[in-house]
C-alpha cells in the first residue's frame, strides 16, 4: 500500500458485537451524527457512543478524531442505506471530499456500539462470491477461478496485501490495479485453479471485523490456515499452493507452516519486521515523520501504549490498532520461513517502490532451498513500471494494464513442478 493513501482511506472508529435491528433506529443515529459532525461538535458525538467505545476513545480523542476527519473529508453531505448484514447496518456516506461506507449498530440503550468508516462499497458487490468460509469469527467471502474439466487440478490460494486490499488487489478510491484477478485469470488459462478472498474487515467480508481493538495478526493467519484446510478437503483440487503478496506473504508463510501445503510463493514479501518497512515508507514522504514513527513503533513493540502520536500519525497509531501493530511488528519473517519444509518460490520486482530487492534476497538467504526470481521493471502491483515514483504510482490505477512480462511464466512454471 501507499501509506499516505491508506491513512486517507482508512478513517476508522471502533466496532463491537451487534444485535439484529430495524435500520430505522440507525438511520436516526446517522442523521444525528451528520448534524453534529457538520457543526464540529465532537463532544456531542462522544455522547452518542456506548460505554465500551468511550473507554477506548476518550472525549478529547473523539473531538480530535472528528476534527481531523472534517478537515480531510469536509461536510457530511448525504447518506443512503445499503444493506443489513450480521446485525450491522451499512450506509453509503457522501462527504464533500469523497465517499465512504459507514458501518454501524446500536446497543440496547440506542448508543453507537459499532461505528466505523471503510472505503466505499457498492450495495451489490460486482464480484460474485462462490466461496464462503465460516470456520472463523464471521464469514469470509471469495471467488474461485477453476479451469474446465473433471480432472483434479492444483489450486492456488491468493492472499492479499496490507490495508483495505480486496480479493482483486484493489483499494477503493486509491488502488485499481486488478492484480489478483489478473493472476487468477492467467492461472486458469494455464490449467491451474485459484481462490482469492476478502480478508476480514475488507470488501464483502467487512462484517467479520467486529472489534478492531481485539484484532491480532494471528487472526488473519488463522483465517488463511482454515481456508487451506477446506481446500485440502475439496476433491476438485490435486494440491494446494499458497501465494502471498506483500503483507500476505507473511500471512501465507505462517499459515502454510500451521496447515501444511504442497508449496509456497512469496511475491513482494518482507524479510524484515514490518516496523522497519513502515518507517521506510513514511520516510519517502517525510523524514521528520519517519523519525517520529520509528520512536512510536519501538514503544509499541516494547508494550507501551501511545496516547498522543501527533496529528499526522494519529490514524495509523490510533489506540484500537496498536495491539494489532504490536502483534505484527514482533514477527520476524526470516524465522518464520525456516519453519517450512516445502518447495518455495520468492518473486520480486526491480521497480517496486514499497519493497526492495534486498528483502527478497534476504528472505532467500534465510531459506536457501527457495528459488529466487527477480523480474526487471516490475513494481509492487506487479505491473511494468519505471523507477520514477509518480509514473510508477500511476500504474496502480490502470486495471487493464497487463501483469509484468515474466511473472505468469514464473508462477506457472513453478506450480507445474509441484507434485
Amino acid at each position: 500500500m501507499i501509506l499516505k493513501k491508506y491513512i486517507a482511506a482508512a478513517m476508522l472508529m471502533y466496532a463491537a458485537g451487534a444485535h439484529a435491528q430495524d435500520h430505522t433506529a440507525t438511520d436516526a443515529a446517522v442523521n444525528r451524527f451528520q448534524t453534529l459532525f457538520n457543526a464540529d461538535k465532537g463532544g456531542d458525538i462522544f455522547g452518542m457512543l456506548s460505554d465500551r467505545i468511550k473507554k477506548l476513545l476518550p472525549e478529547d480523542k473523539t473531538i480530535e478524531t472528528m476534527s481531523q476527519m472534517h478537515k480531510q473529508y469536509g461536510d457530511f453531505k448525504e447518506y443512503t442505506f445499503l444493506k443489513e448484514e450480521q446485525g450491522l447496518s451499512y450506509y453509503n456516506a457522501g462527504f464533500a471530499g469523497g465517499t465512504l461506507t459507514l458501518v454501524t449498530s446500536l446497543d440496547k440503550e440506542q448508543k453507537l456500539e459499532t461505528f466505523r468508516f471503510l472505503p466505499a462499497q457498492a450495495a451489490n458487490p460486482s464480484e460474485k462470491s462462490d466461496f464462503d468460509y465460516r470456520g472463523g469469527k464471521g464469514h469470509l467471502y471469495g471467488s474461485f477461478s477453476i479451469p474446465d474439466g473433471d480432472k483434479p487440478v492444483p489450486v492456488v490460494l491468493i492472499i492479499a496485501g496490507s490495508g483495505p486490499t480486496d480479493r482483486n488487489g484493489n483499494q477503493e478510491g486509491t488502488v485499481k490495479a486488478n492484480t489478483y484477478k489478473l493472476i487468477a485469470d492467467s492461472l486458469k488459462k494455464a490449467g491451474i485453479a485459484s481462490l482469492r478472498y476478502d480478508k476480514r474487515g475488507t470488501g464483502e467480508s467487512a462484517a467479520a471485523l467486529r472489534d478492531e481493538s481485539a484484532m491480532r495478526f494471528g487472526d488473519i493467519v488463522d483465517d488463511a490456515a482454515g481456508i487451506i484446510a477446506e481446500l485440502k478437503q475439496d476433491k476438485r483440487f490435486s494440491s494446494v499452493i499458497v501465494l502471498g503478496h506483500s503483507e500476505g506473504s507473511l500471512v501465507g508463510m505462517m499459515a502454510a507452516a500451521k496447515e501444511p501445503v504442497a508449496a509456497y510463493i512469496s511475491v513482494a514479501g518482507l524479510a524484515n519486521s514490518a516496523d522497519k518497512i513502515l518507517v521506510r515508507q513514511i520516510a519517502a514522504q517525510s523524514e521528520e515523520l519517519s523519525l517520529r514513527a520509528a520512536f512510536l513503533l519501538d514503544s509499541i513493540k516494547n508494550g507501551k501504549q501511545i496516547t498522543d502520536p501527533g496529528d499526522e500519525l494519529s490514524t495509523l497509531f490510533r489506540p484500537s490498532v496498536q495491539p494489532y501493530l504490536k502483534s505484527w511488528i514482533n514477527i520476524d519473517p526470516q524465522n518464520e520461513i525456516k519453519r517450512l519444509n516445502i518447495p518455495v518460490l520468492i518473486v520480486q520486482g526491480t521497480t517496486d517502490i514499497q519493497v526492495s530487492e534486498g528483502e527478497a534476497i534476504t528472505l532467500q538467504e534465510a531459506y536457501p532451498r527457495a528459488s529466487l526470481k527477480i523480474i526487471k521493471g516490475m513494481n509492487h502491483v506487479l505491473k511494468s513500471a519505471p523507477e520514477d515514483r509518480t509514473r510508477n504510482i500511476a500504474t496502480y490505477s490502470i486495471p487493464d494494464l497487463p501483469l509484468a512480462p515474466g511473472l505468469v511464466p514464473t508462477l506457472t512454471g513453478f506450480i507445474k513442478t509441484i507434485k
